[in-house]
């Protein structure tokens, strides 16, 4: 089954969809964050919490219910890898909506 993000409402709760670090749920981030993340990636300033630039334009994102990080969905994939996550605890860009 596959799940875009842009198919769930914020709050939704989506059986199963989890974290692979913490197990922790995820859910649909807000359209307002997925368009922030996109200007983010054109300027080039859009990191992975490995530091690397992210490759291809977001299209969706899905948040850890702890609001730590952020899994990026681009071309309609999921990245459900941790060290592709994006960060939200230290404020900065991509934390802001």
């Amino acid at each position: 089954m596959m799940v875009d993000p842009g198919d769930r409402k914020p709050g939704d709760a989506l059986g199963g969809l989890v974290c692979p670090e913490t197990h922790l749920p995820l859910e649909a981030a807000p359209d307002g964050q997925v368009d922030r993340l996109v200007e983010l990636q054109a300027s080039g300033e859009l990191r992975t919490i490995s530091g690397q630039a992210v490759e291809g334009i977001p299209t969706g994102a899905w948040i850890r219910s702890d609001g730590a990080l952020l899994y990026l969905v681009i071309d309609g994939i999921s990245r459900m890898v941790t060290e592709d996550a994006v960060s939200l605890e230290e404020e900065g860009p991509a934390g802001g909506s």
